[in-house]
């Protein structure tokens, strides 16, 4: 499992971007404008250092977009969507596959799915229901005889913990009971959208929202599944150890008392080498009880933009003296209203700082 990717930081949005707007071209079958169809055709991708997908214009939105509106849950779209693309790199390459927003899956089906997961409440139970959102991802081929061909899907099923028992208490699901309780529902799911799309693979992700009380913590992905071709049900399940802990917190002191450590020690270098008071709040991500990605959030109010340039450069030395090189860092600093500079340092590849001109 490929666990580098930026989660949840502005540097990845801002590259998919980039991505989505000047790499692949091509315009799918059956999709032309104009008097005369257009030949499907790519243009030069975007040499960028991480991986992502090339993409077909017009952009289309996802058609799921925009559920969660009139909801109570949160979800960290980008670790989601992004998250959803990581795990798709294994099944659907980016050497051989486009990227296109979800168009099989209208709202009006999920609409209906989360209705009929809360009607089907135990006796006695009051039904909150797991389901809370699903998100398509459609995978396009790259070859030249079927470009812009639907050739893959990959859903991610955002799923609840939460309940309430025959009391009405509040209860939580452990995660093995939510895996279990995510495929029966995916089962279901994979039946439905199997009769408009019999022979396309697939690969379903489940993802635990985070609990109301974690703002700054997302959601983690709990297991994957995969759907063969021709096949209408998921013939291998296979779990994710995925968390997510804030910096500083007794919870990461508790169960990674190493890395809390080293958080600890960056901000009193920071701290003692700046004097005034800088903010600075972490978000590990952990696959398989190892930290492999870091993000930092440093908050203050600096006078010059040499200061701004003095102080990442000097946090970014504090933390590759630290930080394992397999760890993938991102630093943002900023005042409360504007961003200053980022620096990334990727697991593998050359670190990049950037200092905001304005």
């Amino acid at each position: 499992m490929n666990a580098k990717f930026l989660t949840g930081c502005k540097l990845m949005t801002a590259l998919l971007l980039v991505i989505a707007t000047t790499g692949c071209s091509l315009l799918p079958r059956g999709q032309e404008t104009g008097p005369e169809p257009a030949t499907p055709s790519l243009s030069p991708v975007v040499e960028v250092s991480e991986d992502y997908y090339g993409s077909i214009p017009p952009y289309k939105p996802n058609q799921t977009r925009g559920m969660l509106s009139d909801t109570k849950y949160r979800i960290d779209f980008s670790h989601l969507e992004l998250g959803l693309m990581e795990f798709a790199r294994e099944t659907f390459p980016t050497s051989e596959y486009l990227f296109q927003e979800g168009q099989q899956i209208k709202q009006e089906q999920v609409t209906e799915w989360i209705a009929q997961e809360k009607a089907g409440a135990a006796n006695g139970q009051k039904k909150k229901g797991i389901l809370v959102h699903v998100l398509e991802h459609d995978y396009l081929s790259k070859e030249k005889d079927h470009l812009g061909q639907l050739e893959g899907m990959v859903l991610g099923l955002s799923l609840s913990p939460e309940y309430q028992d025959a009391t009405g208490q509040d209860k939580m699901y452990t995660t093995q009971e939510l895996q279990a309780k995510g495929q029966q529902l995916a089962a279901r799911i994979v039946q439905s959208i199997r009769v408009n799309t019999p022979t396309v693979p697939m690969l379903v992700l489940l993802y635990q929202v985070p609990e109301a009380n974690s703002s700054l913590v997302p959601g983690h992905f709990i297991m994957s599944g995969t759907v063969n071709a021709n096949e209408a049900s998921v013939s291998k399940w296979q779990p994710i150890d995925e968390e997510f802990y804030l910096f500083p917190s007794s919870d990461v002191e508790s169960k990674y008392a190493q890395q809390s450590l080293q958080y600890d020690k960056l901000m009193r270098q920071v701290q003692s080498y700046f004097g005034e008071y800088v903010g600075m709040t972490g978000v590990g991500r952990f696959m398989g009880g190892k930290m492999t990605e870091l993000t930092i959030t440093a908050t203050a109010e600096y006078d010059s933009r040499t200061e701004v340039l003095q102080f990442t450069q000097f946090a970014a030395g504090s933390i590759n003296q630290l930080f394992d090189k397999s760890v993938h860092i991102n630093l943002y600093v900023q005042s409360m209203n504007k961003p200053l500079a980022i620096y990334i340092r990727p697991a593998t590849g050359e670190p990049y700082m950037h200092i905001y001109r304005q």
